[in-house]
């Protein structure tokens, strides 16, 4: 679950809002836009581990020659770009 938050109102309650960013996503929104998102450190972590471990994959895949651009791919296919 996700909860929103005007900033205005998240100055006033900030400590709160770390706690809760604990159990759920918490995005401070300024003006209907997100600004910002807050989350817990455990969750912080384990999307950057996701995030490292995803690159590491691309990686190997770009290294072992299995994976071909997309120019190369749509000319392949017969594809015109937009």
């Amino acid at each position: 679950m996700t909860l929103m938050v005007p900033v205005s109102k998240a100055k006033a309650k900030l400590s709160e809002l770390i706690r809760q960013a604990a159990d759920e996503d918490v995005i401070l929104m300024n003006h209907s836009t997100p600004a910002a998102i807050l989350i817990s450190a455990e969750r912080y972590d384990e999307l950057i581990e996701e995030l490292e471990d995803l690159r590491d994959r691309i990686s190997v895949h770009e290294r072992s020659g299995i994976t071909i651009g997309l120019d190369k791919l749509m000319a392949e296919l017969g594809l015109v770009a937009d």
